[in-house]
């Protein structure tokens, strides 16, 4: 179980835009659990002045400035209260009533009702007995034994009963002995029970909670879980407001085998446009996974693993400290029109992901990345001084940083009046790489500059013909050996040339007058696309320190050449003059190589090179947002066989929505070798099976290995004032597979209550 969550779900605000995790927010499940409260008691501070109206069906007897009395349909009124009973006496010297039989007292959006009371209309202070309701915004509800105003927004509450749910018989209730609760400060809870609806499942001697329209600082409710590694486990969470922008919630999370975590996260929006968050976790965990060497391995382990260093090792549990950081800041206000973005990451150790992060695809993220810039935009041009670490989890931890880069780049624009233009990609580097144990390892300066000249040309209508030409310069202060595996302490410098033109038409077009679904007019285009494209051949690539993607551009010399079909379509609302949009398009293309491509690396082993490359189709259908289907083909004629095939569909219709994607890779191999493919499908989607059961779904699974990767199913029950999650998750990661089961339970306008997961396996005895 990772603690973090649970110790910020009760948070009465909600978390800045910028406070999202970017890990979170490919997991569709994630946000779902995490439900903030809404707990906000809120009563109207009393007026001054006014006069008291009273009335009944029955009047009994008045004395003027002494007291009335009235038997049947009383109601009294003053100011923004308003009070009925079946019976009533008004003291004019104290301006009191007392109450008996139905008794209702609403004050703006609250209702007290009850057996009896005595209400003090100058004081707006008083008390009702025997049978107390208390109806409170937004939707809450306290039933007591008597409920006191003891001052301008104080109350007092004796044997109470607090709930979210309809009356008489709520799902869930908290009960307590005595609890004040006062506008714009808090309410004290004594002897406060959790119940599931009659039966206790917590219990607290004391409870503090906000009742502040804005945020107020204090004890939140504590989160609850069971881990069958560690047991149950409770976290307690104190929200502490540092100033107008600024909080700070201290979380500490302790499971019943000893295990025992810490952590803070800040907030912090100094204006509209900036906005942070931290977060730190430290634990003393008890079962952590390590990955040690073969030497220190115990007799038992859990399997093989590969350690930072890429050495050979193996899984093992014990006592560790282990930590995780996350921070984010944005700044889009900074002098000079500057925009600042941070967002850092790091874990004390690769196991922590598996170990501790709820969200199921960290689980098995295989990078961590952290970044942070400075960019300035004037006119086509922009610099960013640019910062960034990735931590990658291969066979080895490679570790790659770019501390700093300074970047300036030059979007294509116009060369003063002339027709042509000019766009430039520069920068200016200092980068690290550690790939691990006998590979490259080491740090070096990198300049490069990339300027390219175009020239578009329009002279026929029906024709689109694009020149460019340029070329790049990269300066290294190292270079590396043949194999990539050391530097050598000598600088080199990259040159090549580019050429390039690409020709689009002539173009043919057809008009279909149908009724097709929302269109009323069809457009067939077709118009054939061929582009050139030259890059000069490097000297000695091999010496080329690869570290992304501007150092693996080498030579080339090919041209491609296709047919794009395009459906485009009008609909009866565009108008005369209304645009079309594109409902679906279809390219195939091929490449021909007048030379192979230049490589850093020699050419896999056992793949077939050819100057003829496959045929390539891409298929995209598109429908308003509703539907859509992407698939690409590469057919090589020579073989006889797909190499590549992919297909992305999906549809979505109100809440509910579904997705399929299949990729495969078939390479041409020689024959007598055999083919190294890969078949992947992932299927996703989710329905409202009725207005109280929702299914969600998410399926990862290897054809070609027969291997189940990953599954997740999520059964939603939604009731009239709680949420219950059952998720099912299977994840065939090492140093184990995995397969969990988790129950969350979300209480109406309060917030995340229970959160239990284990491991089936487990459950069941299995290793």
């Amino acid at each position: 179980m990772k603690p973090v969550p649970a110790a910020v779900l009760f948070l009465g605000i909600p978390l800045a835009a910028l406070a999202q995790d970017p890990y979170s927010q490919v997991d569709p499940f994630e946000s779902r659990f995490k439900t903030h409260p809404n707990f906000q008691i809120k009563f109207h501070v009393p007026e001054a002045g006014g006069e008291v109206r009273l009335y009944t069906k029955n009047p009994v007897h008045f004395e003027k400035d002494l007291y009335w009395e009235g038997s049947e349909d009383v109601v009294i009124e003053y100011q923004d209260i308003k009070i009925t009973a079946d019976a009533a006496r008004y003291d004019f010297p104290t301006k009191t009533a007392i109450l008996t039989g139905h008794v209702i007292i609403d004050q703006g959006p609250t209702r007290i009702s009850g057996t009896r009371g005595t209400f003090h209309l100058d004081t707006k202070t008083g008390v009702v007995e025997e049978n107390v309701v208390a109806d409170l915004p937004p939707s809450y509800h306290i039933v007591a034994d008597s409920i006191e105003k003891i001052g301008e927004a104080t109350y007092r509450v004796h044997q109470g009963l607090f709930t979210s749910c309809e009356l008489p018989k709520p799902p869930w209730s908290f009960t307590m002995k005595e609890a004040t609760v006062t506008l714009d400060d808090y309410a004290r809870m004594k002897d406060v029970a959790f119940r599931a609806g009659q039966v206790p499942l917590f219990w607290t001697p004391y409870l503090i909670w906000p009742t502040k329209e804005n945020r107020a600082s204090g004890f939140l409710v504590p989160g609850l879980g069971f881990n069958n590694e560690r047991g149950a486990f409770i976290g307690l969470n104190y929200y502490w407001v540092t100033g107008r922008s600024t909080d700070l919630t201290t979380q500490l999370a302790a499971y019943s085998d000893g295990t025992i975590g810490l952590g803070e996260e800040a907030r912090w929006r100094p204006t509209d446009e900036s906005a942070g968050i931290f977060q730190g976790f430290v634990v003393r965990d008890q079962d952590a996974t390590e990955c040690v060497p073969i030497a220190q391995a115990p007799p038992v382990n859990n399997g093989p693993c590969t350690l930072p260093n890429g050495t050979l090792g193996v899984y093992t549990t014990g006592k560790e400290t282990r930590w995780k950081v996350a921070l984010d800041h944005v700044s889009d206000d900074l002098p000079y029109d500057i925009r600042g973005v941070v967002s850092i990451r790091a874990y004390s150790d690769e196991e922590y992901l598996q170990d501790w992060e709820r969200n199921f695809n960290l689980n098995s993220a295989r990078q961590v990345p952290s970044f942070a810039y400075l960019t300035k935009n004037f006119g086509a041009d922009s610099m960013n001084l640019r910062f960034d670490r990735t931590e990658t989890f291969y066979a080895a931890t490679v570790i790659q940083e770019r501390l700093p880069s300074l970047e300036y780049f030059h979007r294509t624009a116009p060369i003063g009046e002339s027709p042509f233009f000019f766009a430039l990609e520069s920068s200016l580097s200092d980068l690290y790489v550690n790939k691990g144990q006998g590979l490259l390892h080491g740090s070096w300066g990198r300049f490069d500059a990339a300027p390219t000249f175009s020239l578009p040309i329009k002279t026929l209508p029906w024709l689109s013909v694009l020149a460019q030409a340029g070329g790049r310069l990269t300066e290294y202060t190292d270079s590396t050996d043949a194999g990539q595996t050391h530097l050598l302490g000598e600088s080199f410098l990259r040159a090549y040339a580019t050429a390039g033109l690409s020709l689009v038409g002539p173009s043919f077009s057809r008009i279909y007058d149908v009724s097709l679904g929302p269109w009323i007019k069809l457009k067939h285009v077709i118009e054939p696309r061929i582009d050139y494209t030259y890059v000069s051949n490097v000297e000695d690539p091999s010496r080329i320190p690869a570290f992304d993607q501007i150092d693996t551009t080498l030579g080339q010399n090919q041209v491609r050449y296709a047919i794009v079909n395009r459906l485009l379509g009008k609909t009866a609302g565009s108008g005369a003059a209304g645009s079309a949009e594109e409902i679906a398009s279809l390219e195939i293309s091929q490449t021909y190589f007048f030379e192979l491509p230049q490589t850093i690396f020699l050419p896999t082993p056992g793949i077939v090179q050819r100057r003829t490359g496959p045929f390539e189709a891409i298929l995209r259908i598109a429908q308003g947002g509703v539907f859509h289907v992407d698939g690409t083909i590469d057919y090589d004629q020579f073989a006889r066989q797909l190499t590549n095939t992919s297909v992305t569909a999906g549809a979505n219709w109100g809440t509910n929505f579904v997705s399929l994607s299949w990729f495969n890779t078939n390479p041409v191999t020689p024959v007598g070798q055999a083919a190294s493919t890969s078949d992947q499908i992932r299927v996703a989607g989710g329905v409202d099976l009725s207005q109280i059961f929702r299914f969600d779904t998410s399926v990862a699974y290897s054809a070609d290995q027969n291997l189940l990767q990953e599954a997740r199913f999520l059964v939603t029950y939604k009731g009239s004032c709680y949420t219950v999650f059952l998720e099912f998750r299977d994840l065939d990661l090492p140093p184990t597979p995995r397969k969990d089961v988790r129950l969350v339970v979300n209480l109406k306008d309060i917030g995340t209550l229970l959160d239990v997961n284990g491991s089936i396996n487990a459950l069941l005895g299995q290793p």
